[in-house]
């Protein structure tokens, strides 16, 4: 896993939603769900406004593979589970990007929501090329 380049991290952050497409154990790609996401530096993170029950975050913590579209793109993505650490600065991203849907972003910065933080990041290929 890698970061993100800065202006791949921009463009797909840039949007109000993403649609986030997660992979199943065969590699096939779930319907994809419409959220938010945000940018702390060049790193990129999303949350469930459902907390961790929500289907598609299940999906995304089993597999920890899927598809995120924004900015007129694609990229295969890897899930994983946001640092206490990194909260803090998520918590913030949301205030700043969504601040017109205060009462959304408040339900966004609950404990339910908070404790469904994943960052994604690029997927990188594991095949090495022949």
């Amino acid at each position: 896993m890698s970061a993100w380049d800065p202006t791949t991290a921009a463009r797909l952050t840039a949007p109000e939603e993403v649609r986030v497409a997660t992979a199943r154990r065969d590699g096939s790609l779930r319907r994809p769900r419409i959220i938010w996401d945000v940018a702390v530096g060049h790193r990129v993170f999303v949350r469930s406004t459902n907390g961790r029950g929500a289907d598609w975050f299940r999906a995304a913590i089993a597999t920890g593979r899927g598809r995120i579209e924004g900015g007129g793109a694609a990229y295969d993505v890897v899930f994983v589970d946001a640092a206490e650490g990194d909260l803090p600065g998520v918590d913030a991203a949301y205030r700043t990007k969504y601040g017109a849907y205060a009462a959304i972003v408040d339900h966004l910065l609950g404990p339910g929501p908070r404790a469904a933080t994943l960052e994604v990041l690029p997927a990188i290929d594991p095949t090495p090329p022949r």
